[in-house]
């Protein structure tokens, strides 16, 4: 899937005991936060991180009479506000930094823009970009002293409503959804990339809302990489989070797509299939059924990992998250040698207390070994 045209569309989608386990488990999370990737036979290292597009719609799913729905959508563009994507931009680039990562896999990039609404004739006039998260965060690292650049993005879903701020604030809001792959390129002759590529899934949601029923497209990219002389396929995609069968479908899609080739696979994803805590999701056990390794299990199997989530105004005061879903996968010949959670301790937070995003991040060090 190249990259679209960003496109407008009509309206916005939408035991005590195991507390005592899981609190120990999450101290020894917070001990992985604060140590760094070595070096081991390789050094190539990869991230995946849900940069939070600043809502969850919930508002919006709730719903029951167009009026709702207006107030809603007013709800969900103040909800994006008090995350500060900006700021947060600023933050996600110190945690990308701070794992020094190569590859990186990205979900939930978000352009958010606003503009007029005539409430007597239904109209929505131009809107303006309030929020950009992919350029904010490419001119962050830039300005950090990172070098990376883009080497595949891709749209998923975008859509357009009316909405209304109480007392009397109507407005149009319009979002762009994005995924995209950051490559360094400060690594002269160590790593290049070619033959980009991407889909939207064959299997979506379509969110039933009160005004009518709205498609929520995902989709996943791929680059096929060289490190140090050895090639593998690197694949980031975003899964759907609100219905199971669909998130089973599209894991499907990978599997028999981009992940069906000779060379070795690195899938970085945001699942929304829980590895952790135990019933496994389906879509994570299909991945293992297949034969792919799970980096986080293989070298951390005694830390939970969690990655998700935080609060939806990301502005909790302590961890909130409760399962690991934000995962690398290798198939072939690749071997994870370490893991690491990024964005998930007190110390990765903005000024003001916002968590860089509701997810943790996770970064690999990981070696291509000889066919």
């Amino acid at each position: 899937m190249e990259k679209q045209q960003r496109s407008r569309c009509s309206y916005l989608p939408c035991c005590s005991y195991l507390l005592l386990v899981l609190s120990l488990l999450s101290l020894l999370t917070v001990q992985a936060v604060a140590q760094s990737l070595s070096k081991g036979k390789g050094d190539l290292r990869v991230m995946t991180y849900n940069v939070n597009e600043g809502t969850d719609y919930k508002e919006v799913q709730a719903a029951k009479t167009v009026t709702d729905f207006l107030i809603a959508v007013g709800q969900t563009i103040t909800q994006v506000r008090a995350t500060d994507p900006t700021t947060r931009m600023k933050y996600v680039a110190k945690q990308i930094i701070a794992a020094n990562a190569d590859l990186v896999s990205l979900q939930e990039l978000d352009q958010w823009s606003t503009g007029p609404y005539d409430p007597v004739g239904n109209k929505c006039g131009a809107v303006s970009v309030e929020y950009d998260m992919l350029p904010t965060l490419m001119s962050e690292l830039t300005s950090q002293g990172a070098h990376y650049t883009i080497a595949k993005e891709a749209q998923n879903w975008a859509v357009e409503a009316p909405g209304w701020i109480l007392p009397q604030t109507f407005l149009c809001v319009q979002v762009v959804d994005e995924i995209a792959i950051l490559a360094r390129t400060d690594l002269p002759g160590k790593l290049q990339w070619n033959n980009a590529q991407g889909s939207w899934f064959d299997t979506v949601l379509t969110f039933p809302s009160v005004v009518g029923p709205i498609p929520f497209e995902r989709g996943w990219i791929s680059i096929d990489a060289t490190f140090n002389g050895r090639e593998f396929r690197f694949i980031g995609t975003h899964l759907e989070s609100e219905d199971a069968d669909i998130r089973k479908a599209q894991g499907e899609e990978i599997l028999l797509g981009p992940a069906n080739t000779s060379l070795p696979v690195i899938v970085a994803m945001d699942s929304n299939s829980p590895a952790f805590p135990l019933p496994q999701g389906a879509t994570y056990l299909d991945f293992m059924s297949a034969g792919f390794r799970d980096i986080w299990a293989e070298t951390m199997p005694a830390d939970p990992g969690l990655t998700c989530c935080q609060a939806q105004l990301d502005n909790n005061v302590e961890s909130q998250l409760y399962e690991r879903i934000d995962l690398l996968l290798t198939f072939g010949n690749v071997e994870g040698q370490r893991a690491v959670l990024f964005g998930a301790d007190q110390a990765s937070k903005t000024p003001s207390g916002l968590w860089p995003s509701d997810h943790a991040s996770v970064a690999a060090q990981v070696v291509i070994l000889k066919h």
